[in-house]
Order: C-alpha cells, then structure tokens, then sequence
C-alpha cells in the first residue's frame, strides 16, 4: 500500500518547505516499508438503523444501547438512515517494534510512530471502500468518518461502542482505565449512510477542519 510522506511529516511536525536531510528523507522511506512488513492490520465494521431524536439532539443506534450525543455527531447523522460502526488495528507487533526503537534509536521510534498513524488511516480509507460497496446494494452513500472523542462527542462512549463491535474478540482491542484503546495504533469510527448523496457529501467552502470544535487541535492552529 502507498503511504504518503507528506502525511508521515506532517505527524511528524515538519512545516512545509522545511528541510529535509537525506539521512532523514533515507529514514521515512525504510520506515514506510517496516511499518507495512510488521503490522498485523485488521478490522471490522457493523451497519445498524438509527432514530434521530431533534429534542435532545441525540442519535439512537438501533438494536444496540449505543447512543451518541452532542451537537457534532447529531449534524453528522441527522439525515442518514444508517449508521456504519468500524473498528480497525495495527496489532500489538507494531507496537514491541516501536519500544525497542524508543531503547535503541529514538529518531527511528518517532518516525515509525508517525508512519503507523498514517498507515492506520490508510487501512480505515480501505474499510471504507469495502462499506461503499455494500452500501451500493441498498443504494446508499457513505459520508466521512468521524471517531468518539471528535468535537464534543465524548470519549467515554469508547467502551460501549467497541462493545458492539465485540472488538476485544474480533480485533484485540482492549481500553485502558483512560479510555486508550490497547493496541494504541487503533481506530474507531462511524459513518453516516444516506439515500441523498449531496446530504452525505456536501460541498465543503472550508477545510474540514474548521467543522471541528476542537479548537486546541495543533493541526488546526497551524494551518
């Protein structure tokens, strides 16, 4: 699969038109392979319907006592009429590889964490393309990811939803007393399915960032 560098620098915090050393341009692209060869990437998704409550600005996951709250996944959601639930991981042997990089070369561990981020999206976006064509059959289309924890939908539904993925038996992934999801390169996410596809993929005049309400984010404030 083809990571994108830019991606894996902008992890890594470079500002565009900083300079790259060779050593270190040399470093990202054995890393993009090492992080490809030592990962065990899985995951796994569930589509339910939902009931959009205006009242109380919540989204009911039916046949589950899933129940997301909050203005941004209600916006998110309010006119779909499905629900898909993703769980994806990078497993735990990616995860020894950077511990005895942060021992052994530290500069290598940095890179290779910021590789896993960008590989692990890179699997959700091939999730993605599996749930589009199931969503094909029944004539709907996907929006965009959006993960508990995103504007002010709280992380504490982390627990219930991989609850219904059964995501600790399927996956591997377990929480942490803090909410971390164990393998720590992991994902959760949803997507709303639509039968409109113009209420599922607006046109957008402003990058999606500023849809968030996260405004702490260090991405967001760097532009």
């Amino acid at each position: 699969m083809q990571l994108n560098k830019k991606e894996v620098l902008r992890y890594l915090g470079y500002k565009r038109k900083q300079a790259l050393t060779p050593e270190v341009d040399a470093m990202i692209d054995e890393m993009m392979q090492e992080v490809q060869q030592v990962s065990k990437p899985r995951y796994d998704y569930k589509i339910f319907p939902i009931l959009a409550h205006e009242a109380t600005q919540t989204i009911e996951v039916v046949g589950t006592n899933l129940v997301f709250t909050g203005k941004s996944a209600f916006n998110h959601l309010k006119n779909a009429q499905k629900v898909v639930l993703l769980a994806a991981t990078l497993g735990l042997e990616i995860e020894r590889q950077i511990r005895i990089y942060e021992v052994t070369d530290l500069t290598r561990s940095l890179i290779l964490d910021s590789c896993c981020t960008e590989y692990i999206e890179k699997i959700c976006d091939l999730a993605e393309c599996d749930i589009q064509e199931a969503a094909d059959q029944e004539h709907l289309t996907l929006n965009r990811r959006f993960s508990p924890g995103y504007g002010d939908l709280p992380l504490t539904i982390q627990p219930d939803f991989l609850q219904v993925l059964e995501a600790d038996r399927k996956l591997g992934i377990h929480l942490s007393e803090n909410l971390l999801m164990i393998p720590r390169k992991s994902v959760t996410a949803f997507a709303g399915l639509f039968t409109d596809e113009k209420s599922a993929r607006p046109r957008r005049k402003r990058p999606d960032c500023f849809d968030c309400d996260l405004t702490t984010c260090q991405f967001r404030i760097g532009g």
